[in-house]
């Protein structure tokens, strides 16, 4: 019998009444996996190796709906390494992807100028006098790695005496799509050659840094500069042919910047078909994981408490953003202000962080409750905006997953159906995986073990 009452003793009847809306849309499919909704089912794949981009799905789900559904235009407004618009592209389908972050752009980018247009031979050349040019002599002090406080000490004295001679010869590199290549090939063995190691939401340090750190952790031997390096170069010359077979039917765009601006540029019905996965409301600081890639790419310490402020809310950082967007849209504009009404009238939100607030108190960090009201506000422009763009008949396919905070599940896959649905789509389907994941051992301990749901949904746009 499911409870009458929140684990803190609040009411669930918001919560109760979407799953009994929706209870017939709500199933499992037994060919989602863990593998298939997440850079796990990348990890052997040409291009999308090169870089361990761990926010994405695979490129075999991308296959799938878009090999389902024939799109001719497809948009991922939240494209992490591109996988969606590659996929797209490589069948000659018109695609699109948006994403704030800039290493997952580079990383796209890359990924197209091997597989359209770029010499093998050309690039075989510069990466061996790259690497040749390791052993030199070159005075590079003027290429220094650009560090920021969160990534000082995070290479040997002889890596970072490596990585400025790469800085420097790849200044030098006149052909855009080598320089690209030979760039995106330095930022993704940085982790590999320094103290760190991406852990989840954190940046975990080796203890060899010199850093002062609260535990000892060691990551094994690190890799000197060049060896990684040059593993990496040959990984891509060896994907490049592959590449020009699965994604050689056509370049697809870029976008870097936030759908939060982005999207209210797009033309009403331009798209078909939207393939995403959004930050999930799951507190990760994407700046603090990838601070050795955005600070290799000129990101100052300014830059980074931007970039965090600009993207979606999902972390406890995060300020509100109301101010923002009606500065962005207009005091007046009408999709913004549908937006801000569905997300003020959506009770099963309202009644978690009603609960939250009353707990503020016993929260690990009390401003998980901001993280969850700007998540929602957002993702209700993001959810109105896909409304306009999509056109009739069109379909949106998202990967997603519920929280808990504090024993108090927020569902995230009926909440952002509901505002589907009052943004002119009919929710068909919410696919659930045949195992969702566990809550916190914090949470476990004080409130019990229950699985939240994992989620794929699909939204189709209607004719109205």
């Amino acid at each position: 019998m499911e409870a009458t009452i929140s684990p803190n003793g609040g009411s669930v009847r918001e919560r109760r009444g979407l799953e009994e809306r929706f209870r017939d849309r709500v199933s499992p499919n037994s060919a989602l996996s863990r593998k298939t909704v997440s850079y796990q089912g990348n990890r052997a794949a040409p291009g999308l190796r090169w870089m361990k981009y761990k926010e994405g799905f695979s490129r075999s789900l991308v296959d799938e709906f878009v090999s389902e559904f024939r799109p001719a235009a497809v948009l991922d407004p939240f494209s992490g390494i591109g996988t969606a618009p590659l996929v797209a592209a490589g069948k000659g389908i018109e695609a699109t992807g948006i994403e704030i972050m800039p290493v997952g752009a580079l990383v796209g980018r890359g990924i197209a100028e091997a597989a359209n247009g770029l010499r093998r031979d050309t690039l075989e050349g510069a990466a061996s006098e790259l690497l040749a040019d390791l052993e030199s002599d070159a005075d590079a002090h003027e290429y220094a790695f650009p560090h920021v406080r969160i990534t000082e000490a995070a290479f040997p004295d002889e890596t970072e005496s490596a990585i400025a001679k790469a800085r420097m010869f790849i200044d030098a590199v006149d052909d855009h799509a080598t320089r690209a290549l030979l760039d995106l090939a330095c930022m993704t063995v940085l982790e590999d050659v320094s103290f760190t190691r991406k852990d989840g939401q954190y940046l975990r340090w080796d203890y060899r840094s010199g850093r002062n750190l609260r535990s000892r952790v060691h990551k094994g031997r690190i890799a000197p500069f060049a060896e990684a390096l040059g593993g990496r170069l040959y990984q891509m010359l060896h994907d490049v042919d592959e590449l020009k077979r699965e994604y050689g039917g056509g370049r697809p765009e870029f976008i870097i910047g936030s759908s939060l601006e982005l999207l209210r540029e797009t033309p009403e019905a331009s798209f078909d078909m939207a393939l995403t996965s959004p930050p999930y409301a799951n507190r990760y600081d994407y700046t603090r994981t990838y601070a050795l890639e955005l600070a290799w790419l000129g990101y100052g310490q300014g830059d980074f408490s931007k970039l965090r402020q600009s993207m979606l809310s999902a972390t406890v950082e995060n300020k509100p953003k109301t101010d923002w967007l009606r500065d962005v849209y207009g005091e007046d504009d009408a999709l913004l202000s549908k937006a801000f009404r569905m997300y003020e009238d959506q009770g099963a939100v309202h009644e978690v962080l009603g609960i939250l607030r009353q707990r503020v108190n016993e929260l690990g960090n009390r401003h998980v409750v901001r993280l969850i009201e700007g998540y929602f506000l957002e993702m209700a422009v993001v959810v109105a905006e896909l409304g306009r763009i999509i056109r009739p008949g069109g379909v949106v396919i998202m990967v997603n997953d519920n929280v808990r905070y504090h024993g108090e599940e927020t569902p995230t896959d009926l909440i952002l159906a509901d505002f589907a649905e009052r943004s002119g789509f009919v929710c068909e389907n919410i696919w659930t995986l045949p195992r969702g994941k566990g809550n916190s051992s914090q949470q476990m301990r004080r409130f019990g073990r229950r699985e939240i749901r994992k989620c794929v949904y699909k939204w189709t746009r209607t004719n109205g």
